[in-house]
């Protein structure tokens, strides 16, 4: 077996293996973890408004000209992600908010801008999903508000336990690499004797 033959089947069999461990990886980290979107909404007046009509009224005032959602948009105002955490779950006071702004960090009333009531609640049910997303504890140590303090959400630790996975992946994958050069050394260690 010639030094080309050796170093395929040694790119090959890592890779070949490593298909296995990233769908149970996927799988086990990302299956079902973030609600369904039509199921998320919220109630106001005997009207419900759920999150997917909420990402459309989100998208038709720009709020993520100033805003961010998990990382995206823009960085001039806090990240929502997990604004209503952060307003107390309560879907009243975030609709409140959003129509009245905050004009003192930057934020002008939304009524001025042509919002309508019905499209604060439709944002709120979509700020209400975007919190129950699973972001893996992003973001750590907060989103940080205009006046450089981070808000109160804390970071996660990362322990061992939550990446066993990829460490026993990395262990196995070594292994069989290992013992596949060691065979491959006596075969022909054999065949020259």
């Amino acid at each position: 077996m010639n030094n080309n033959r050796l170093i395929l089947i040694g790119l090959l069999i890592p890779a070949i293996l490593m298909i296995p461990f990233s769908i149970i990886s996927f799988y086990t980290d990302f299956a079902n973890r973030n609600p369904d979107s039509l199921s998320v909404s919220v109630n106001f007046d005997q009207k419900e408004y759920n999150a997917v009509e909420g990402k459309k009224a989100f998208e038709q005032y720009q709020c993520m000209g100033c805003h961010t959602i998990v990382g995206n948009g823009a960085y001039f105002a806090p990240d929502l992600t997990t604004v209503h955490k952060r307003i107390g779950e309560n879907d009243a006071a975030l609709s409140n908010f959003i129509l009245s702004g905050a004009p003192a960090k930057g934020m002008p009333h939304m009524l001025d801008r042509g919002m309508k009531e019905d499209d604060a609640y439709r944002i709120t049910a979509f700020l209400k999903y975007t919190n129950m997303l699973d972001t893996n504890g992003w973001p750590g140590a907060g989103s940080w508000e205009r006046d450089g303090n981070p808000d109160s959400t804390s970071a996660k630790k990362l322990a061992i336990s939550d990446i066993w996975q990829a460490l026993s992946g990395i262990v196995f994958i070594n292994l069989l690499i290992f013992a596949i050069i060691l065979a491959y050394e006596n075969k022909k260690n054999d065949g020259e004797a």
